[in-house]
């Protein structure tokens, strides 16, 4: 069953939701994943690319794929991200 809450908040805003967006190329499938709305996973990317003041995903009607930035970040969020679970 699907959650309808927010990704978690705090020092690592969006970034769980960039790195599942990333690794599935889509913003319903990270939210399928993550059991939360596309809109939840969509808006804490957005924030996300505001804190680091780039955009990380080009987005279209049929794709999503990393920026340069998107995908400089994706190498040392990744791993980071993983060192804590």
């Amino acid at each position: 069953m699907k959650r309808y809450l927010t990704p978690r908040q705090g020092a690592l805003d969006g970034v769980e939701a960039f790195l599942c967006v990333a690794e599935h190329r889509s913003f319903r499938k990270a939210a399928d994943a993550l059991g939360v709305t596309p809109s939840a996973v969509s808006q804490a990317v957005r924030t996300l690319e505001a804190r680091v003041d780039a955009p990380l995903f080009t987005r279209t009607t049929r794709s999503v794929g990393l920026t340069e930035a998107g995908q400089r970040f994706l190498l040392r969020a990744k791993p980071a991200f993983e060192e804590l679970l």
